[in-house]
């Protein structure tokens, strides 16, 4: 299924995917570009009324439109606008998760360093031990011995870092996209489930006996 703007926030960036790739396990394409994540908010804090309030649709020639002969069902106006609660929070939760999430994305997207490409390694060296020929006191430090572990930097895993993060920091962004996508559309369902009820409401509010008229309804 095509994604659709949303109709309620800022029409939604399309992720552009070449996909490719081959089974020799080099990739000479060039890195993905990185689409910058949206940023969510609520649209509602809490689930709005249900009520009867809406714009009566008109046919050719301004005549009310006729409503077709449907059989008999039943709606439960109260367990639609209880479904809706449950469902905004569970969106606040989601909304506030994704906005974490992106926070962390976003650091490591400015750092690059979480794939390795300030990584260091430890070098252990041993003072030598006295002999019969080295009468000086074994725990006295000279020029020659260094004072601990010697930390030098790994040009091994630093290449294979700078190789592999451009590819995954705008991976990232993306999922990001998708992430957000998934929760604006819940969004979306909400809306419409909201709209749903409301015009069962103002149908269920319409489906009254006219008031008499106070005219006789028998030919005389």
């Amino acid at each position: 299924m095509e994604p659709k703007d949303s109709r309620y926030g800022p029409h939604r960036v399309p992720i552009k995917s070449d996909g490719g790739g081959d089974s020799s396990g080099s990739n000479t394409d060039p890195p993905p570009g990185a689409e910058a994540p949206p940023t969510l908010y609520m649209l509602w804090a809490t689930a709005p009324n249900i009520d009867t309030f809406m714009p009566q649709g008109e046919g050719s020639g301004g005549k009310p439109v006729r409503a077709e002969t449907h059989s008999a069902f039943s709606v439960n106006v109260g367990d639609m606008a209880d479904s809706m609660s449950v469902l905004l929070d569970s969106s606040k939760d989601m909304v506030t998760r994704y906005e974490g999430l992106k926070a962390l994305v976003l650091a490591a997207d400015a750092s690059h360093t979480v794939f390795g490409e300030q990584a260091t390694y430890t070098e252990h060296i041993p003072k030598p031990s006295p002999t019969s020929l080295d009468k000086r006191n074994a725990h006295e430090p000279t020029f020659a011995e260094p004072e601990g572990p010697l930390v030098e930097a790994d040009p091994g895993v630093r290449s294979a870092a700078e190789k592999f993060g451009p590819y995954m920091y705008p991976g990232m962004k993306n999922v990001l996209m998708e992430c957000a996508n998934a929760i604006e559309l819940l969004g979306r369902y909400i809306v419409l489930l909201d709209r749903a009820g409301t015009y069962y409401a103002r149908a269920d509010h319409q489906s009254v006996f006219p008031e008499p008229s106070g005219k006789s309804i028998v030919d005389t």
